[in-house]
């Protein structure tokens, strides 16, 4: 699938890789006490609570380290797809995050494994969203 011909979901918490799959991730870097910060849109830092309206915007390859999962299999809110796995996933500095799992089943899946954010198609057609899959480089952040 072709998607640069589709617009991000969440524009302000990613954007298209270049390769046209994997996902850059938009992060902040606090200016009082120098951490990273996720997402972007934050109005404050997460560590000391310093406005992040000057912050400088860092873009992060969406990579992760998984720190637990879970296979859901009832829906927690209107249209979700299930069965799904999900996940805390580690990206950065302090920074953990929930994200779905996209895996042939959690049999796969060991805790501390690295994963790559990719974009996956939105149900409306239009859209992508972001997606967690394994990372058989390795690579993690």
């Amino acid at each position: 699938m072709n998607f640069s011909d589709l617009k991000p979901l969440r524009p302000t918490l990613y954007r298209l890789g270049e390769d046209g799959h994997s996902l850059i991730f938009f992060h902040m870097r606090c200016e009082a006490c120098g951490r990273l910060n996720f997402p972007a849109n934050l109005p404050g830092c997460g560590q000391c609570g310093h406005a992040l309206t000057d912050a400088p915007a860092i873009e992060r390859q969406g990579l992760g380290k998984l720190l637990e999962f879970v296979e859901i299999h009832v829906p927690l809110f209107p249209g979700m797809q299930v069965p799904c796995i999900t996940g805390d996933i580690f990206l950065a500095e302090d920074i953990v995050r929930e994200g779905v799992i996209e895996v042939p089943d959690a049999t796969v899946l060991r805790e501390g494994m690295a994963l790559r954010a990719i974009a996956a198609p939105s149900a409306d057609g239009t859209t992508f969203t972001c997606r967690f899959v394994p990372d058989e480089r390795g690579d993690s952040p």
